[in-house]
């Protein structure tokens, strides 16, 4: 039987969760978590959902609604916010450190590229601390920062943000995710995957593809290694340089 993910849109109703900029985290989270579970359907895992209106669910409830059906994973979107309009960044919080926030995080990261908060151990909160299940915490981004408030606001950051959550979780179920122009619409065999690496004795990962039984590393990564990167389209080729 297919994995069973419990799909947690933070906040409800009367309880808007961080406002600011024009926006609303619970608007937000609502969409997100909409798209993570259509994605996750497609790669053939089963989906609940704590809220799929903007209704009242307290917290005591959601996390019934994931031990009751005794779901795999429960994985919670939420917007972040500070007092301090300057902080930044997304980060994964997690009851107890585990490899599911840990690649969730690394895919958030590759997909926003923002300032990496890391994964972080959270006791107090509900959801993380009421589930029997491995249960993680996103907050993607903060809606008080008016850069990333921008941002936010954007298609596009619906969608990176729930495909960077869902390639967390099949890097986690190891399921190689297939890179996609759009939901639903394959790009040949090509298979988008984080690829673990060791560099210089260093544990790091990377996004690449793999391929004919090969993985990709992308020209980012190799940027990364100290070399530079370039194409010249003459001569069809990839030119790589140290640039020590």
């Amino acid at each position: 039987m297919s994995k069973l993910v419990c799909v947690d849109a933070g906040h409800r109703g009367t309880d808007s969760g961080a406002v600011g900029n024009g926006i609303k985290e619970k608007d937000i989270t609502l969409k997100v978590a909409k798209r993570v579970g259509e994605l996750l359907k497609k790669w053939g895992f089963r989906v609940i959902y704590t809220r799929i209106a903007d209704n009242y669910v307290n917290l005591e409830e959601r996390c019934r609604i994931a031990n009751n059906n005794n779901a795999d994973l429960f994985v919670s979107v939420h917007i972040n916010s500070s007092d301090n309009v300057q902080a930044n960044g997304t980060e994964t919080l997690c009851y107890s450190k585990n490899r599911l926030a840990e690649l969730i995080q690394k895919n958030l990261m590759l997909k926003l590229k923002l300032k990496d908060r890391g994964v972080k151990e959270r006791k107090d909160l509900a959801v993380l601390n009421g589930t029997k299940m491995t249960a993680v915490l996103c907050e993607l981004r903060f809606l008080s920062n008016k850069k990333e408030a921008e941002f936010i606001k954007k298609d596009s950051f619906l969608g990176l943000s729930a495909e960077a959550i869902v390639m967390g979780i099949c890097d986690y179920f190891g399921i190689a995710f297939k890179s996609q122009n759009k939901i639903g619409e394959k790009t040949g065999d090509i298979m988008k995957k984080t690829i673990d690496v060791v560099v210089n004795g260093k544990k790091d990962f990377t996004e690449g593809y793999f391929t004919d039984g090969k993985n990709l590393f992308t020209a980012d990564f190799i940027r990364r290694l100290g070399f530079d990167v370039g194409y010249n389209e003459k001569t069809k080729q990839v030119i790589i340089n140290s640039k020590l």
